[in-house]
């Protein structure tokens, strides 16, 4: 393992920047003088050898991000160049902390960076831990919030802790005594679309035909274009056919999940709803869905960049068919 090597990675983009941000303060706070760069895409490894290995004056400490830098033939070039030999020597002076989210496995680059780095992996939160680091988020912003208040809070506004820290920062402002109530998320904060089309598609699976009509009207007023609910309702019957498959074989959520490559709390979330559509149901609601996807793609239905109209009443017309069935 190479000492001054680190790899933040996964998909946790929020706790992963929050790692990066903590390596930066806390280098600054150790060497007042000492220098951070930060090489990208853009950047040769030309650029990167000068940094590590180029002599300053007063033998400054040095921290160097590269994010999103690697690539196969930067990779082969620095491995001709004996790069990752002649860092290890730099130890006592440069430390690179290099970020790639995503990385392919099968790659010789992530098998050679996950066996000589210093490996932190930031993966998606989810249950109770996530509950949990909602909780101890709040304090950052002198507030508390119960667990069960931040279930509600998962529930309303989704899993991306980006969303979530920012309707953190804003109920912490709004409760005088520092302490958040399920009123207030549901009064103060913004429904992920996601929850929207959760309860849009309850509705249509009890085939309450107003209820139904009334949630896809509130996406359209929230913002959401008629083509993105479109795509995130054919991708919802999708996700339940998934699992409309998964448990008529007796699989776990679990293994759901896992054979899906769903998020487990989508799964979850999603496994009750499913139960309430039949087969029949996904059946017929996915074949009118792709008749109006036919109709878009060959002219059928006319839609422009400032009229809709025609897409959202053709819509609401499947969601009549449907509810009258």
């Amino acid at each position: 393992m190479i000492p001054n090597l680190l790899l933040l990675t996964g998909e946790d983009d929020f706790r992963l920047r929050e790692r990066a941000n903590f390596y930066k303060t806390a280098f600054l706070a150790k060497f007042q003088n000492g220098e951070i760069d930060i090489f990208d895409k853009n950047s040769s490894i030309n650029d990167l050898e000068n940094a590590v290995f180029t002599p300053n004056l007063f033998q400054q400490k040095r921290l160097i991000f590269c994010e999103s830098f690697w690539d196969v033939d930067k990779f082969e070039l620095a491995q001709k160049l004996n790069f990752f030999e002649k860092l290890t020597e730099t130890a006592d002076l440069c430390t690179i902390i290099t970020i790639e989210p995503h990385l392919d496995k099968r790659k010789k680059l992530t098998k050679f960076l996950t066996k000589n780095s210093k490996v932190e992996t930031f993966t998606p939160l989810e249950g109770v831990i996530l509950d949990q680091w909602i909780s101890q988020q709040i304090q950052k912003y002198n507030g508390k919030i119960s667990i069960n208040n931040a279930k509600n809070l998962v529930n309303r506004c989704g899993t991306n802790l980006w969303n979530i820290d920012k309707e953190l920062q804003k109920l912490s402002m709004m409760a005088d005594d520092g302490i958040i109530t399920n009123a207030m998320i549901q009064e103060f904060t913004i429904p992920h679309p996601q929850v929207i089309i959760w309860d849009f598609l309850a509705n249509l699976s009890h085939k309450k035909l107003v209820a139904s009509i009334k949630k896809f009207r509130e996406l359209l007023q929230m913002g959401e274009s008629v083509h993105q609910i479109f795509a995130m309702i054919i991708r919802e019957i999708r996700i339940h056919a998934q699992i409309a498959a998964g448990l008529s074989q007796g699989l776990t959520t679990k293994t759901i999940a896992t054979q899906t490559k769903l998020h487990p709390f989508v799964v979850q979330k999603t496994v009750p709803l499913s139960k309430n559509f039949t087969k029949n149901d996904i059946k017929n609601l996915y074949n009118l869905l792709y008749d109006l996807d036919v109709k878009l793609k060959t002219g059928g239905i006319i839609v422009s960049t400032d009229d809709t109209g025609e897409f959202e009443l053709a819509l609401e017309k499947i969601i009549m068919k449907f509810c009258k069935k």
